[in-house]
């Protein structure tokens, strides 16, 4: 297949990925205009998740093109899953949105999507075959979950972000600006938790796919254990702020606070792989 039509799509996502972004950020910087439906920045407000569907829509497509024009699965490899990641998340927010009153997150995942799209082709030489070695029929499902976590987790941790800023200019009155179009901090708490309830599950799988498939390949070099660690880590602090707040009734900005910590060792995680994926042959 020609590589033409897969740069162009790349670009055409790109494209739509950073217009959304722009509308997003002309919303939230806009001025409340509830008497007047024909104000530029309510007219902007349907728009930008319009461009996000398109923009998430066409990301699949580049996916399914790229992968047919290199002959390999999606979730293999190490830098090509980022690019699947930032679909994941256009769509999950797509979904979700109207259902937790979340307009002002597509601030945050859409720039997020841009950057994990340009990411995935950028940085470290572009996606990477998986070795002899790791090739499993483990490694899509642990890879496969362990996205969808990711992704799921990305919309909680904008979720958390967008809650401890509304919540600080609550405690100060100031909620002129950009901070009116931002969601009630009880629509932002709920969003949060959903997302991470429901990414939990897919992180447990990952984990456990992950410990099978490290078995198999004996894997305990110092960079497969800290990468584990970091691993189970994540898993620990998301499980924590999941039963604390089923046991004890956390929630606000304890919460918050928990989520982000889950989704920083989360990162971490993902940073050491493509670390590896830049040292050459993934193994």
């Amino acid at each position: 297949m020609s590589s033409f039509w897969v740069d162009a799509l790349f670009l055409a996502t790109a494209a739509l990925y950073l217009g959304a972004s722009i509308l997003f950020i002309l919303f939230l910087m806009g001025r409340q205009h509830a008497s007047d439906p024909s104000a530029p920045e309510n007219e902007v407000r349907p728009l930008a998740p319009r461009l996000m569907a398109l923009a998430a829509v066409l990301h699949g497509v580049h996916i399914v093109v790229f992968s047919l024009a290199l002959h390999i699965c999606p979730v293999e490899g190490i830098h090509f899953p980022l690019s699947v990641v930032a679909m994941l998340m256009g769509l999950a927010y797509i979904a979700m949105r109207r259902r937790y009153r979340i307009d002002a997150v597509g601030a945050f995942v859409a720039p997020l999507a841009l950057a994990t799209l340009l990411a995935s082709r950028f940085v470290g030489g572009g996606a990477l075959a998986p070795s002899t070695r790791m090739k499993s029929a483990v490694l899509p499902f642990h890879v496969t979950m362990n996205l969808l976590g990711v992704a799921l987790f990305s919309l909680a941790s904008a979720s958390a972000i967008l809650y401890l800023v509304q919540e600080r200019r609550l405690k100060q009155k100031r909620l002129h600006g950009v901070f009116q179009r931002l969601p009630p901090l009880d629509a932002l708490d709920r969003a949060e938790h959903r997302f991470l309830l429901a990414g939990f599950p897919l992180l447990t799988l990952g984990i456990l796919s992950g410990t099978l498939w490290a078995v198999r390949l004996d894997a305990d070099t110092v960079a497969d254990l800290v990468r584990a660690g970091f691993g189970y880590g994540t898993w620990i602090l998301f499980a924590g702020v999941l039963l604390l707040r089923a046991a004890l009734g956390w929630r606000g900005r304890r919460a918050a606070y928990g989520t982000l910590a889950g989704f920083g060792f989360a990162m971490v995680v993902l940073l050491l792989y493509l670390l590896r994926g830049n040292t050459g042959t993934v193994s």
